[in-house]
């Protein structure tokens, strides 16, 4: 009994990836910390451990900390200003029990400032349930989709006074459109060792922002869809180390946006006589 190792498909073109060792992580994790602990939240062996805590630094000023159950989904990530996350500074995240967003938001200085999202399970990822507002720490206001639907058609998150676009006419792409794209997982992506020895598969789905000129800030990516440590790990390395992407274009000029990419990890099991 052998093996088929498939990180990335589609059904058009066919093709198939096979088993790669697992590269270096990409510029933007740096300086990886792991720290596995029990049921208790105490710190433990390996062999021993529940949870596992993942820090990375992202820059020379922004850590990020991801807590996850062992060959299972994150349970919530957080960005810091510090290396011991004491000091929540950025974007924060909880996650269900299927590795699908609770709540989406952001820190400044240790309080949740501007828009935060509720979130529930879905057949096919989490669904947006309401809308939180925050000012230096204290609620403002909080609505559901009905609410914000009657205020607006489409539901867009102010960052740094300029709006990142939900829905564009054009939308952000790798250069080369789907082909390249294709292409490029197939040189890149790799199946982490982990993973093929412990079994896991999944769908990973990573969202992050491409700005107008084409760039992926490394602190703008985030598992939307989390599965596994490996398989979390390795999506969020190709996607940084994928490079400008072509941005998408609204009312005829190029504008940030959001882009949510899912990769498929499988194994298939091949019967051979």
């Amino acid at each position: 009994m052998t093996y088929r190792i498939t990180p990335f498909r589609t059904a058009a073109s066919g093709l198939v990836l096979m088993l790669l060792s697992l590269s270096s992580l990409a510029q933007s994790y740096k300086n990886e910390k792991l720290i596995w602990r029990d049921e208790n939240g105490q710190q433990c062996k390996e062999k021993n451990a529940a949870l596992l805590l993942q820090t990375v630094q992202v820059d020379d000023t922004l850590w990020e900390t991801n807590l996850y159950r062992i060959d299972g989904p994150r349970v919530v990530s957080f960005q810091s200003n510090t290396a011991d996350g004491t000091m929540l500074n950025g974007r924060y995240i909880t996650y269900s029990f299927r590795g699908q967003v609770d709540t989406f938001g952001n820190y400044h200085n240790g309080k949740r400032t501007g828009y935060w999202s509720i979130h529930t399970d879905g057949l096919h990822g989490s669904i947006f349930v309401a809308q939180q507002f925050y000012s230096n720490g204290e609620l403002i206001w909080q609505k559901d989709t009905l609410q914000l639907h009657r205020e607006r058609d489409s539901i867009k998150v102010a960052s740094d006074k300029e709006e990142i676009q939900t829905k564009v006419e054009i939308e952000s792409e790798f250069p080369g459109g789907p082909a390249a794209w294709l292409r490029f997982l197939n040189h890149n992506l790799r199946y982490p060792d982990e993973a093929v020895k412990k079994g896991l598969m999944g769908q990973p789905v990573v969202e992050f922002i491409v700005d107008k000129t084409g760039f992926i800030a490394p602190a703008s990516i985030w598992m939307d869809q989390s599965i596994a440590y490996p398989l979390d790990k390795e999506t969020m390395r190709v996607i940084a180390l994928s490079g400008k992407w072509t941005p998408a274009v609204q009312n005829g000029r190029q504008v940030r946006s959001y882009k949510r990419q899912p990769i498929v990890f499988k194994m298939e099991v091949i019967n051979r006589k």
